[in-house]
């Protein structure tokens, strides 16, 4: 291994540990109501050093969300290449987004509550992510909808739907409480399953 690559190990465990503590912040106090002065303390930093990995609180806001993007794109992606058809693409594409949500909520809530706190470049950037994301469940229901599985009056419409509701488990879910993780992507799954499935449609007429 190189000394470059590991000079560049330890700036990488300090970057995701300053993003981990300013997430936990921003969630807290509100991306405006919280300082690089309260985060460096936070993190028994100097200023200086927090500045070194990042040189603004824009940067590491848009680092946080940016990379949330990137994690819910690769696992979408990797959820829907393992599944054999439309059906089980949708279903699988369901339970990744509402598990990621329930698993990384602060990051979840930043990526709604924050975007009108990032800079018009940054925004389009965010996004123009968030449509890729979207673009790909669209897809998958249009998919299903030509093969005539899928039971769908507005694609994209339904798609927005879907995500919506996925993404509120971010706002509520609470450790400990009635329903697991897994038990809670179930009952998304079968509901979701029961507005789009044709054959799911044909038992309830």
């Amino acid at each position: 291994m190189s000394a470059a690559l590991v000079a560049t190990a330890p700036e990488r465990a300090a970057s995701a540990r300053i993003l981990r503590a300013a997430t936990a912040l921003f969630r807290a106090r509100g991306y405006h109501g919280s300082s690089m002065r309260t985060l460096a303390r936070g993190l028994r930093m100097e200023p200086a050093s927090l500045y070194y990995h990042f040189p603004s609180k824009q940067d590491i806001l848009f680092a946080i969300l940016d990379r949330t993007l990137d994690d819910l794109l690769d696992g979408l992606r990797h959820a829907v290449t393992a599944a054999d058809d439309d059906r089980a693409r949708l279903l699988a594409a369901v339970r990744f987004h509402v598990l990621f949500h329930v698993r990384r909520r602060q990051e979840a809530f930043l990526s709604h509550s924050e975007l009108r706190s990032l800079t018009p470049a940054n925004l389009r950037r965010v996004l123009a992510k968030r449509d890729e994301y979207e673009h790909v469940v669209r897809g998958l229901l249009a998919t299903g909808v030509r093969a005539g599985g899928f039971q769908v009056a507005d694609v994209k419409l339904t798609a927005m739907a879907i995500l919506t509701m996925c993404t509120g488990v971010a706002t509520w879910f609470s450790e400990g409480g009635r329903l697991a993780p897994e038990s809670i992507a179930d009952r998304y799954v079968e509901m979701i399953l029961r507005s789009v499935d044709r054959r799911a449609k044909g038992l309830r007429s």
